[in-house]
C-alpha cells in the first residue's frame, strides 16, 4: 500500500486538504501507469502460455502479474482511503465555515444589543431632558399668561400649552414622526388630528410678542385688567385618601398630576399618606420631631435670609412620586 505524505501539525484545513488533493493526483498517476503495465505483464503471460513456455517463464510472469496485481489494489486501497479523508476535510471546512459564519451573526447580535442598549440609555436620558423642559414650561407659564395663548378658542391651561408647544416641537425635530393629538383640549371644538411640525422657539416668542401687545393695552387701559385665566383641569382627591401630618427636613416637592408640581415648605403640615410615605422614606421628612428635623429647624433659624429668600423649583428635592399615577395604579390593582 502506498504511503500517504503526512500532513504537517498546526496546518489549517485549507493546506491540509490541499495536499489530500495532490496526494491523490500523484496516486491516480500512477494508478494509471500500472494499469498499462499489467495490460503488459498479462499479455506476456497469455503469450508464454500460449507458446507452451516452460514452467519458470510461466511462473516468472505469474510473479509479474501478482506484483503489479498487489501494488494496484494498495494504490485503490490509498485512493479511497485518501477520497475518504478528502471528503472528511471537506465537512469540517464546511462545518468550520458554518460555525464562523454563526459566530460572526450571534455576535454582531450581540453587539449590536450593547449599542442599542446604550442607544436606549442616550435616548432615555434625553427624554429626561425634555420632560423636565417640558414641566419647566408648564411651570413658567402663569395663570394669566395661559389665557392670552388662544384668544380665538378661549383660555387655555399651562399644561395644555406646554403639551402644545411639545408636540408641534417632536414633529419638528422628527418629520417622519407621525401623531395624532388633541392639539386644543381647552376648545369646544377639539378633537385629534394630524400634528404638524413647528419650531417651539417661533411659538414661544409669537406668544410673548402676545403677551407684551396685552401688557401694553394694560398699560394703556385700552383693556381691563382682569385678564381671562387659564387653568389646567386636576382630578380632584379622592376625599377618603387620608393626610399624614409630617415634619419637613428638607423641602420638596412631589406631583398631584403629571407634570403639575406641588411644592412643600412649611416645617409642619399635612400632605397625602402616599406622599408622607415617600417623603419620610428619602429622609427629607419625618413623622415625629426628630433631632434631624430640630437641626434643620435650627439651621433656618439661623440663616440671615430663611424668611426672606423663597424656595424655588430648583432648590427643594424632587421626591419622584405622581399622586395621580399611584391613585390609578392603586386603581388597578384593586
Amino acid at each position: 500500500m502506498a504511503k500517504l505524505k503526512q500532513i504537517p501539525a498546526g496546518s489549517s484545513l485549507e493546506t491540509e486538504l490541499a495536499g489530500l488533493h495532490t496526494t491523490h493526483g500523484n496516486l491516480r498517476g500512477r494508478q494509471t501507469a500500472l494499469a498499462a503495465d499489467l495490460e503488459q505483464a498479462v499479455a506476456r503471460r497469455r503469450e508464454a502460455l500460449i507458446q507452451g513456455a516452460d514452467a519458470a517463464a510461466i511462473a516468472e510472469a505469474e510473479r509479474a502479474c501478482r506484483d503489479i496485481e498487489g501494488t494496484a489494489a494498495g494504490i485503490a486501497d490509498a485512493l479511497a482511503e485518501v477520497e475518504r479523508r478528502i471528503a472528511a476535510t471537506e465537512q469540517r471546512i464546511e462545518t468550520e465555515r458554518q460555525t464562523a459564519e454563526i459566530e460572526a451573526i450571534a455576535a454582531g447580535l450581540e453587539r449590536n444589543a450593547i449599542e442599542i442598549q446604550k442607544a436606549g440609555d442616550r435616548l432615555a436620558k434625553a427624554l429626561a431632558e425634555v420632560a423636565k423642559a417640558h414641566t419647566g414650561l408648564a411651570i413658567t407659564i402663569s395663570g394669566a399668561a395661559a389665557g392670552q395663548f388662544d384668544p380665538v378658542n378661549g383660555p387655555a391651561g399651562p399644561l395644555a400649552i406646554a403639551s402644545n408647544v411639545l408636540l408641534h416641537g417632536l414633529v419638528q425635530a422628527m418629520p417622519g414622526l407621525e401623531i395624532r393629538a388633541e392639539l386644543k383640549p381647552w376648545s369646544t371644538y377639539s378633537a385629534p388630528s394630524q400634528v404638524e411640525g413647528a419650531d417651539p422657539i417661533r411659538i414661544a416668542a409669537e406668544f410673548g410678542e402676545r403677551l407684551r401687545e396685552t401688557a401694553g393695552k394694560v398699560r394703556a387701559r385700552e383693556i381691563g385688567h382682569e385678564l381671562p385665566v387659564g387653568e389646567d383641569y386636576a382630578e380632584p382627591v379622592p376625599f377618603d385618601l387620608a393626610e399624614m401630618q409630617i415634619y419637613v427636613i428638607a423641602p420638596f416637592s412631589y406631583h398631584r398630576r403629571a407634570n403639575a408640581p406641588t411644592m412643600v415648605t412649611s416645617p409642619v403640615t399635612l400632605v397625602p399618606w402616599p406622599v408622607a410615605e415617600r417623603a419620610i422614606e428619602l429622609g427629607v421628612a419625618a413623622s415625629s420631631e426628630t433631632p434631624e428635623w430640630l437641626r434643620a429647624r435650627k439651621t433656618d433659624a439661623g440663616s440671615a435670609d430663611a424668611t426672606t429668600t423663597p424656595h424655588g423649583w430648583g432648590n427643594v428635592v424632587d421626591i419622584e412620586f405622581d399622586l395621580a399615577a399611584w391613585l390609578t395604579d392603586q386603581r388597578a390593582a384593586a
